[in-house]
């Protein structure tokens, strides 16, 4: 690494609309996007649970094309991906070291799995349990499972593409990272990340850079606002996503700030994908109050391809009364168009997926 300018890994976010790569660079305490490509799929994945454990589909083609795109610097890889693929339970379990607990999970998972075709492999983290809660689930860890195949693949996806995965992470965690590289809450306090994804969309209680409490929803997905876009304009999905990044919906509170009548019937097409986001969070944020009142959140932060629609910030804040970021790293460069204004918030995952390189370090 230069000394003066240290690079972080290339992140490598595995959608199931679209592969994004990420580059930070880092000066001093000063991060930013160096690199960043997103590339489509000539073919959406499917959204469903099912694809989990369904044969892995390359992503090679994907990943190559964007690291050329990018023109990425080092072949050193952390990956995500995308939550229908992967398993996520909420256990309690009892104290003991690491290698005790982790054979408890596979006690406790051994009969769900042991029916599936595919070894699966897994990881967990702490929960923090609101011990003082009466009302408290007993859940005390989080565990993300995914099945071999689809490790093997995407590890293979990126050799095949000129990168070494060294890791494939779980989207919680790379959400609580995210938001601590924005600059999000610390010192205990805790923030809700919502990553708004074409397929997923995973809620989390975060702080300190670590998810407290997470949900993933599928009635919301974003691809379904776009659907209704596309068909409200006549228009194809990729020019509902610009209409929705450069018209965007109505402000709650003020006149609109762009074409009046673009922006008036986005809102009505948006509307019922929204109110489903908007009920979900609601749902989270009314657990969080019952069962784990020591995670209630300062503030929301958004990420994904939904955190870029215009004005999809003050809408949401104008509901919850708590302020709402959409999540952002200012460019090194202005030749990273892809990624200016709210068009960051789709590269949330994979900086923060690069920026592990500073903490292996």
């Amino acid at each position: 690494m230069n000394s003066s300018q240290q690079l972080g890994w290339v992140g490598v976010d595995v959608g199931t609309h679209a592969v994004k790569l990420a580059q930070l660079s880092r000066r001093g305490g000063d991060v930013r996007l160096h690199r960043a490509a997103i590339i489509q799929r000539p073919t959406s994945w499917s959204a469903d649970e099912s694809l989990a454990l369904d044969q892995p589909t390359s992503s090679q083609l994907e990943i190559r094309a964007a690291r050329e795109c990018g023109q990425f610097t080092g072949r050193n890889a952390v990956c995500s991906l995308p939550m229908n693929v992967c398993q996520l339970r909420s256990l309690g379990v009892p104290p003991g070291d690491n290698d005790e607990r982790r054979t408890m999970i596979e006690d406790e998972l051994a009969n769900e799995w042991s029916e599936q075709r595919v070894t699966m492999e897994f990881d967990f983290w702490e929960l923090e349990t609101g011990h003082t809660d009466k009302a408290s689930d007993g859940f005390n860890v989080n565990v993300l499972g995914v099945a071999l195949p689809w490790i093997r693949q995407l590890t293979r996806d990126c050799r095949q593409a000129g990168l070494d995965c060294w890791a494939i992470d779980g989207t919680p965690l790379v959400m609580a990272r995210a938001v601590a590289l924005a600059g999000g809450p610390g010192g205990g306090r805790r923030a809700l990340a919502v990553d708004w994804g074409y397929s997923n969309t995973t809620i989390c209680v975060v702080g300190d850079g670590r998810p407290w409490y997470t949900r993933r929803v599928s009635d919301c997905a974003f691809s379904l606002a776009l659907e209704a876009i596309a068909r409200e304009f006549s228009v194809t999905l990729d020019q509902a996503q610009h209409l929705a990044d450069t018209q965007g919906i109505t402000p709650p509170t003020e006149p609109a700030d762009a074409d009046r009548m673009a922006q008036s019937a986005l809102s009505d097409a948006v509307r019922m994908t929204m109110d489903g986001l908007i009920g979900q969070v609601q749902r989270t944020l009314q657990f969080v109050e019952t069962q784990r009142r020591q995670l209630s959140p300062v503030a929301i932060w958004l990420m994904g391809g939904g955190a870029s629609m215009r004005n999809v910030a003050p809408s949401l804040a104008h509901e919850f009364e708590l302020p709402v970021h959409v999540w952002k790293m200012p460019c090194e460069s202005a030749s990273l168009p892809c990624a200016t204004g709210n068009r960051s918030a789709l590269f949330a995952g994979a900086a923060a997926l690069s920026a592990l390189a500073w903490r292996a370090a």
